[in-house]
């Protein structure tokens, strides 16, 4: 919403409640609320207008919004804890060992291969130095 005139007083909280209430219902995947969302569209240069009654407003939209996304927590982001990173860890290191070896035994057939049809293992492979 860039108008050519600023919006102050009661304009600018009209202006804040409409574009509340449109990224309400667009959803939070789509349209996630912030304050500095709120004040990109408005076209607002300074934060401070975001603070006190409108900045409530805007963290009291946040939280409907995420209601009805369906987040349990509303107040707080949930963190995985120290456990489920390294687990989370764990299982991305075995996958890219896997990986790992899999291209280890590509390059293996391929200098076979090369070694069977009497290649030059220098000018194939020679792309690959890096």
């Amino acid at each position: 919403m860039n108008s050519p005139y600023k919006l102050r007083g009661k304009a600018l909280d009209a202006a804040i409640d409409n574009l509340l209430a449109e990224m309400i219902s667009a959803g939070f995947g789509k349209d996630p609320i912030s304050r500095t969302s709120v004040q990109i569209r408005l076209g607002l240069t300074s934060r401070a207008t975001l603070v006190g009654p409108r900045g409530e407003r805007i963290d009291n939209a946040l939280n409907i919004q995420r209601k009805e996304a369906g987040h349990t927590s509303v107040d707080t982001i949930k963190r995985r804890t120290l456990e489920e990173r390294i687990v989370h860890l764990e299982k991305t290191n075995l996958i890219l060992i896997n990986e790992r070896d899999q291209l280890y035994e590509a390059l293996c057939s391929i200098i076979n291969q090369c070694e069977i049809h009497g290649l030059d293992l220098k000018v194939v492979l020679s792309p690959l130095k890096i």
